[in-house]
This record gives C-alpha cells, sequence and structure tokens, in this order.
C-alpha cells in the first residue's frame, strides 16, 4: 500500500559564475565565467568531469512530480521562478514540506548522492531555513527525511543497487531496460542551454527525469508487492491524459510511447 503523497524532484545546475569570480577569480559576463569553470575543471579531472564540486554548482530549476495515490491525480512542472533566480526554486521545493498532515514521500534518483547535498549546500549559501524539511517529531519521529534507511525519501538508484552493494546504474539506462522513454529534450549540456537562453528546453528535460523517476518507483513497488499491475496502469493513464495537456510539443512523443506500458502481463 503506498500511504503518502508521491513527489519525484531533480535538480539540474550550472557551474556558479558568481563562485567563479569570487573563489576562482574569472572575470567575465556569466556566460564567459561558466564556460571557463568547465573547461577548467575538466582540465582539472582529466577529461573526467567538467562540472565544478557540489558547493560550486548553482541551481537552476527544480522539477516535481506529483502523485496522489488515492485518487491518481497527478501534476508536473518545476518550483521557483527564472533560471538564475535561485533562491526561488530552494525556498519552492522546501515549501512541499510546511504541512506535516500531508508529508510527502519523496523519490530520487542519486537523491542522496548529488541533489540534496547540493540543495542543502546552497541553502547554506543563501541563508535559507527550512525546519519542517529536518523535523524529526511525532510520526517523523521513527521515518524521517533524513535516515538513509527510512522511506520518507527513497532515493531509488541507491536502493536497487542494494545501497552501493552493486553497480549504480542510470536513470535512462533502467528506464530504456523496462520500456520507459529515455532522457531526453536537451543534446548539450545544461549549462549550454541556460548560457544560450533556453531555458525551456531545461525544465522540460527536468520533468522528464522526474516523470521517468516517478513511474520507476511504481514499477519497483509492484515488485514489492504494495502494488497492483491493473492499479499501475491506472496511474499510468492519468498521467498520459495530463501530460497531454502539456504545452511544450515534446511530450505528444513521450505521451505515445507511453501507450500499453507496463508491458508484461499481469
Amino acid at each position: 500500500m503506498i500511504d503518502h503523497p508521491l513527489v519525484a524532484f531533480d535538480i539540474e545546475t550550472i557551474p556558479d559564475p558568481d563562485v567563479g569570480r569570487r573563489i576562482f577569480g574569472f572575470d567575465g559576463d556569466d556566460a564567459s565565467v561558466v564556460r571557463e569553470m568547465f573547461e577548467s575543471r575538466l582540465e582539472k579531472t582529466d577529461g573526467r568531469t567538467g562540472y565544478p564540486q557540489l558547493p560550486h554548482q548553482r541551481v537552476v530549476t527544480i522539477g516535481v512530480a506529483w502523485l496522489e495515490p488515492e485518487s491518481g491525480r497527478f501534476k508536473i512542472g518545476t518550483v521557483g521562478g527564472e533560471a538564475m533566480e535561485e533562491r526561488s526554486h530552494l525556498e519552492g521545493v522546501f515549501a512541499l514540506f510546511r504541512d506535516a498532515a500531508t508529508a510527502p514521500r519523496l523519490i530520487s534518483w542519486n537523491g542522496s548522492g548529488f541533489d540534496l547535498p547540493v540543495i542543502r549546500y546552497r541553502s547554506m549559501l543563501l541563508g535559507i531555513a527550512a525546519p519542517d524539511f529536518y523535523r524529526t517529531d511525532g510520526e517523523l519521529k521513527r521515518n524521517n527525511y533524513q535516515n538513509r534507511y527510512h522511506d520518507m525519501h527513497v532515493d531509488l538508484m541507491d536502493v536497487l543497487s542494494g545501497y552501493g552493494a552493486s553497480h549504480r546504474v542510470g536513470l535512462g539506462t533502467l528506464s530504456e531496460l523496462v520500456g520507459l522513454p529515455g532522457k531526453s529534450f536537451v543534446e548539450g549540456e545544461v549549462w549550454e542551454h541556460i548560457i544560450a537562453g533556453e531555458e525551456e528546453l531545461v525544465r522540460e528535460y527536468c520533468k522528464m527525469d522526474v516523470l521517468l523517476t516517478l513511474l520507476l518507483y511504481l514499477n519497483w513497488e509492484v515488485h514489492r508487492g504494495n502494488l497492483e499491475t491493473q492499479r499501475l496502469r491506472e496511474y499510468v493513464g492519468g498521467i498520459r491524459e495530463s501530460l497531454g495537456q502539456e504545452s511544450f510539443a515534446g511530450w505528444r512523443e513521450i505521451v505515445a510511447k507511453l501507450e500499453g506500458w507496463p508491458a508484461w502481463e499481469g
């Protein structure tokens, strides 16, 4: 039985140009500094990554997919304002926890290793208080968002790997395996789209990630015996109907690909 509203979430980040100027001494406009930070990091890591350490990454969007388990009501979107308005993204996601009576179960893909640490670091930078997220009283005493082995936050990548006992796989890899659409909507690095003024693509890309994360979680709940296949199909039907109302044209293909999912018998 699924006993809490489900909220899949995901963040997208870029190298923070303010950090680039203040800490690393780079000069120029945001686009120039971001590019220089990326190239510098690539050189320092021998090409392994161009993204700086987590505290030096700026949150440019946070996507959420919300599912009410009883009614099947589904919503998908992003919190906050324009891409560079980082405070609005962080305050927007913490607003989800203000009502203890409707506290959602958070679902992420690598949220423990990436999304939540970045959110914590950047909130400390901006002086954002989020006491509701850290509550450990009442029902949250025995099951909260902070304890790794509690399930008010399920880092699905971590859980499915046996908490690192096996190699962790990517969101796109598992999605394609089980017949879901792969990650889509962007072709280059997120920061390249942001400095090119293509914020919409980044937002839709982030929403696609949270959709896949939510559907994989529901798949896992069937596997665990907590959800009937027929109920999953009902959820997917409602999700497809909701996605059909999205204004971004790329969702039309996603809606078509979700028809008949899951394909297994039962």
